[in-house]
């Protein structure tokens, strides 16, 4: 199964829904199968996954600001590891206002994630601005560093995407936990942030347009911390913004929460952002949606739903269960414009190949 460019592009601009579609999101697990220890792959890793298993696939550009623009790139220092592969890496960077500080954990087959944050007070948030000002300022040049990509991706059947950090995700920079007491205590402080990153948001989205890039992933990792008033007041009129100006330039969005979304749905939060693309409407384990049926059809019609195939499923369960699960899905979104996938951001380390194949198999096998 192979993406057949403009029959996918006209699906996402609205045209109807003429075969069942097969995206994967292969994540950290493109980088095992290239063996690299990190959890984070190249383009090159992407490629070479979707050329393994061929499916419909929509390739995010990966790119360092930090490798364009020098103010931006963090020194390491490792801290410690365990038997098992757990590295702790201390990382600094210079700012105008001093040396700032984190610490990152990393293990092999995973994508590294914040054990100390930089951002823990009110001042801290200096740190966001100053980060969001550099990327808007250099928006040009990083996408310049990465302009030959999407026409070698757009080349070989692939539909060239480009993950931007959202309003909430604030550059790996807040932990999450710590975002709805931020915004409790200093939610004057916290928009303003949040408004510099959405400036830099919509100048690196120009930029990507400009070289060819034709679909924006975005998302609200840790969503399910925040109330849906904080939501509302804190994302949706940036997300819904850039969002719009996307769309504007004839591109594509595709939404991402990590599964607890049925309060998000019912509430109208989803219809309010009005992504092209909307995942996932999980039910458990991996979110609180009642069904994939009930949810799917309280997303407006106008967004296409993507998901839902359970990740351990995918790891754990046999090649008759991965398929028995495909077809679950296609007859609980029948009649909705629906693309098959997972039911998150990534393939778990460790999912046989043999399952993966099944997967795609049983997506064709409905076409």
């Amino acid at each position: 199964m192979s993406l057949r460019l403009d029959e996918y592009r006209d699906f996402l601009a609205g045209g109807p829904q003429t075969r069942s579609f097969a995206a994967l999101d292969p994540s950290s697990f493109a980088a095992v199968l290239a063996g690299k220890s990190g959890g984070n792959p190249s383009l090159e890793d992407q490629v070479a996954f979707h050329k393994a298993f061929p499916s419909d696939s929509v390739v995010a550009i990966p790119y360092d600001a930090g490798e364009v623009v020098p103010e931006l790139e963090w020194s390491r220092r490792k801290l410690c590891e365990d038997a098992e592969g757990l590295v702790m890496w201390e990382e600094t960077l210079q700012t105008d206002s001093g040396l700032k500080r984190r610490v990152v954990a990393d293990k092999f087959g995973t994508i590294p994630w914040i054990v100390e944050p930089a951002v823990r007070r009110a001042e801290d948030f200096e740190l966001i601005d100053f980060t969001a000002d550099r990327i808007r300022e250099n928006a040009s040049s990083i996408a310049q560093s990465i302009a030959s990509h999407p026409a070698e991706l757009a080349n070989g059947g692939m539909l060239p995407a480009s993950v931007i950090y959202t309003a909430f995700e604030v550059f790996y920079l807040i932990d999450y936990p710590d975002m709805p007491l931020f915004y409790a205590d200093w939610p004057e402080r916290y928009l303003a942030s949040i408004a510099k990153v959405h400036e830099s948001n919509l100048a690196l989205m120009e930029a990507m347009v400009a070289i060819g890039v034709e679909s924006f992933n975005t998302g609200s990792a840790g969503l399910e911390l925040l109330s849906p008033r904080i939501f509302h007041e804190a994302i949706v009129p940036f997300q819904r913004e850039f969002n719009d100006a996307v769309r504007k330039r004839g591109r594509f969005t595709n939404y991402h929460i990590c599964g607890h979304s049925k309060k998000l749905i019912e509430m109208k939060i989803i219809d309010a952002l009005k992504p092209t693309v909307f995942e996932t409407c999980s039910g458990p384990p991996c979110g609180n949606n009642d069904d994939l049926g009930t949810a799917v059809r309280g997303v407006s019609e106008e967004i296409i739903t993507k998901g839902n195939l359970n990740l351990e499923l995918m790891m754990e369960g046999t090649p008759e269960q991965i398929r028995a699960g495909v077809l679950a899905i296609a007859e609980a979104t029948r009649g909705r414009r629906h693309i098959i996938g997972q039911a998150d951001a990534t393939i778990l380390t460790g999912t046989p190949h043999e399952n993966i194949k099944a997967y795609i198999d049983a997506v064709a096998s409905l076409s």
